[in-house]
């Protein structure tokens, strides 16, 4: 009898440990899935985060080439009004001819050195200035996508 009841007691406590141990697992299980589901959402977010980085340095790399854009069209339209500048100073040229006739050909064929010059210079500085402005966009871009991408969380 003693042993009967020796024998159910340890059954018991048996019983007794293997639902602690199911409930330790259980809880195990639990905590496993709530931290990988906050890993998942931190993660989400994170990845959020570095789109809408990535998302605004477009949008910013658009507005500056916007207004790049302008500044190359106003740069060509001052290009265009030098040039006019240039033939109109080259047909009043005959004029001056005139009036320099006594100094010699050497002043008129300076004359005309120099007002292509000027012409070909302010073309080429255009031309100039428009490839820096993109190239410095592009490069701008680059670095603001460069460190929306490697800004901790």
């Amino acid at each position: 009898m003693w042993a009967l009841i020796a024998l159910l007691a340890g059954l018991a406590y048996q019983t007794f440990q293997v639902t602690d141990v199911r409930a330790d697992y259980a809880s195990y299980r639990s905590d496993t899935a709530t931290a990988a589901a906050n890993a998942s959402e931190d993660a989400r977010l994170t990845e959020q985060k570095l789109r809408r980085n990535i998302d605004q340095v477009r949008a910013n790399a658009v507005d500056q080439k916007q207004k790049d854009d302008a500044l190359a069209a106003l740069q060509r339209a001052d290009h265009h009004s030098v040039r006019d500048q240039t033939r109109r100073l080259l047909a009043d040229k005959a004029d001056l001819n005139t009036r320099l006739a006594e100094r010699g050909k050497t002043i008129n064929d300076l004359v005309d050195l120099l007002a292509e010059l000027r012409s070909e210079a302010d073309g080429y500085a255009g031309e100039l200035a428009a490839a820096l402005t993109e190239s410095r966009r592009a490069g701008f871009a680059c670095e603001r996508s460069y460190d929306a991408v490697t800004m901790p969380p």
